[in-house]
């Protein structure tokens, strides 16, 4: 018997102590295994229930059609999600210096119904028309040359003798 085989037949075979050893072994194994599946089981428990905590936490922040993917994204990098979950709400109650935003210098007009300013001068010597008829007549260029808009209303002031 050498290092507990024992030949019988010209065939290795275990011997009886090996054989206990091995089934003591697979025992333990076994037993290892089913604690770490309890572990694992607490674990997905505790995490679970730290999400929930976390999103209900962000209930103002986060709508509920978006509470998936805002517990991926507590799973994946809880610190970075949780980080700017508190920027939303921050940027949300106007807490950020600065988040009120400044009244405007002049009110804003929709385009199609504002009209432009012109000076005094422009408007008492006739140049609303003729600053009209020269981009009209620019334009008109413009189409049957093909030409930019710039050299269009070049050659419509050479037209008009208002070069400059």
């Amino acid at each position: 018997m050498a290092d507990g085989i024992v030949k019988t037949g010209g065939e290795a075979a275990p011997d009886a102590g090996m054989e206990a050893e091995f089934t003591a072994l697979r025992e333990a194994l076994a037993l290892e295994r089913a604690k770490n599946e309890v572990l694992l089981e607490q674990i997905l428990k505790t995490e679970d229930a730290l999400l929930e905590s976390d999103v209900g936490s962000f209930s103002d922040v986060i709508p509920n059609e978006d509470r998936e993917f805002w517990r991926g994204q507590l799973l994946e990098n809880r610190e970075a999600a949780v980080g700017i979950l508190e920027r939303m709400r921050n940027r949300g109650s106007g807490a950020e210096a600065g988040a009120v935003p400044a009244a405007p210098a002049r009110p804003l007009h929709n385009r199609e119904t504002a009209r432009p300013a012109c000076s005094e001068a422009a408007v008492g010597a006739g140049g609303v028309d003729k600053a009209a008829k020269l981009r009209n007549r620019a334009q008109e260029i413009a189409r049957r040359d093909g030409c930019s808009f710039t050299a269009a209303f070049r050659l419509a002031e050479q037209e008009s003798g208002e070069a400059r």
